[in-house]
Formats: C-alpha cells, sequence, structure tokens
C-alpha cells in the first residue's frame, strides 16, 4: 500500500458488488425503465414520434432525480460497506419509496414543463380541482422528503457504526455532514407540503417551484463542508472533504 499520499477520509470499504447493490442497482434501473417516454406502444406515425418526444425533457429531468438517490446509495455503501440488518432495511425501504415516487415524480416534471412551455409540452396528467392539485404536490413532497431523509438515516447510521467501521474523525465529520445536509434537503419536502396546503388558491404552484432552491444548495454545502474541515483538520481535510 501506498503511505505517501493524503490519506482519503472516506476510504471504500466496500468489497466488489454485493447481492445487496446489484438488487439495489436494478431496482432503480427498473423505476428508470418505468420512467420511459413512450412506454405503453412504440410510435407508428410521425405526430406520434413527435408527441412521444416531447415528453423527453419530463423524462430527462425525472431520470436525472432517480440518479441523484441512486448516486448517493451508491456512495454511501463504497464508502462504509455496510450489510448489516439495519444497513439492509433502509435500503429496502429507499427502494420501496423510489418504486412508489416514481410516477409522482414524472406527474410533477410533466406539469411542470407543461407550465413554462405554455402547452407545448404535453403533462399526460390532467388535474380537475385545486385540491387535487394539493393532494398530488403532497404526495411528491411526502416521497420527497421520505428518499432524503433515508438517504441521511443511511449515513447517520453509518456514523453510529464509528467503532465497527474504525472512522477517524474527519470521516465522522463527513459522515455527520452528509447526514445533516440530506436532512435540510428532506426538509424542503416537507416545507413544500406545508406551503401546498397553507397558500390561498393562487399561489399554490408555489409549493411545486419551492424545490427551486435546492438548485445551488449543493456547490453551497460542498463549499461549507471544506471551509469547516480546513478548520477542524487543516488544509489536508479540506482537500479531501
Amino acid at each position: 500500500m501506498n503511505t505517501t499520499t493524503n490519506p482519503d477520509p472516506r476510504p471504500s470499504r466496500g468489497h466488489g458488488m454485493t447481492r445487496l447493490e446489484v438488487f439495489t442497482d436494478a431496482a432503480f434501473a427498473f423505476a428508470a425503465a418505468m420512467l420511459a417516454i413512450s412506454i405503453d406502444q412504440i410510435p407508428a406515425t410521425y405526430p406520434e414520434l413527435i408527441a412521444a418526444l416531447k415528453g423527453a425533457p419530463a423524462f430527462a429531468a425525472s431520470f436525472a432525480i432517480l440518479l441523484l438517490y441512486w448516486r448517493a446509495h451508491q456512495k454511501w455503501s463504497e464508502t462504509y460497506g455496510l450489510e448489516d440488518f439495519p444497513a439492509v432495511v433502509l435500503t429496502a425501504l429507499l427502494i420501496l419509496a423510489v418504486m412508489i415516487y416514481v410516477y409522482p415524480l414524472k406527474i410533477m416534471f410533466g406539469a411542470a414543463f407543461h407550465a413554462v412551455s405554455g402547452g407545448w409540452l404535453p403533462s399526460g396528467f390532467a388535474l380537475e380541482t385545486q385540491y387535487q392539485f394539493r393532494v398530488v404536490l403532497t404526495i411528491y413532497g411526502i416521497g420527497f422528503a421520505a428518499l432524503s431523509g433515508l438517504v441521511a438515516t443511511l449515513y447517520l447510521y453509518a456514523r453510529s457504526q464509528r467503532a465497527a467501521l474504525q472512522l477517524d474523525a474527519r470521516e465522522c465529520f463527513h459522515a455527520s455532514a452528509e447526514g445533516l445536509a440530506w436532512s435540510i434537503v428532506a426538509s424542503v419536502g416537507l416545507v413544500s407540503t406545508a406551503m401546498a396546503w397553507a397558500l390561498p388558491d393562487g399561489l399554490v404552484p408555489l409549493a411545486a417551484w419551492m424545490y427551486c432552491v435546492l438548485v445551488p444548495f449543493g456547490p453551497i454545502v460542498d463549499q461549507v463542508e471544506r471551509r469547516l474541515a480546513q478548520r477542524r483538520f487543516g488544509a489536508q481535510g479540506a482537500q479531501s472533504a
């Protein structure tokens, strides 16, 4: 082992592809397949092809969200390699949440692109009342909060196993930071859900656009984590945070 380079505070404790990782990857792949542009039938005419392709932006955005959660679990699994009973249960709950969340996810992005395109991009889902819109926002918000909360719980559980995993101070800091960051992300879903019922009818769409605050969230969190790591562990900790 080369000991001349700076040690990574998050060394890989995973040992190749395990049955749990294979199952998780397959579940996310199946969820992505459920988001397919034309899941019912292959377009048979030019207008049907164009109509199907108009669903591409909503599909791409939905796929990106699924990829975000898949990557979060992959990084967690590679870093900590936990496969005990609590880790399996949390992973199973994450997969279950993804399967339930996949259709509300595409519905929300379909509606969003339909709105910003002035109706040119299809929505594929019709709402008849404002009450139904509030319910859909609630379903999406709870699913979003559940997924993010489960990722946060995975990181916090890994930190609780610091003795068994022999985590050093920097690794514990990273696990805590990730757990906190994902908890904040989960809270956005809960805030959006509360807004869906608290706002008057004309302002309810603001509950859906609430998620836009997360666009700069990742880079900001990375910068804050690096600065805090530098203060606590010096330049080496900042470079590897």
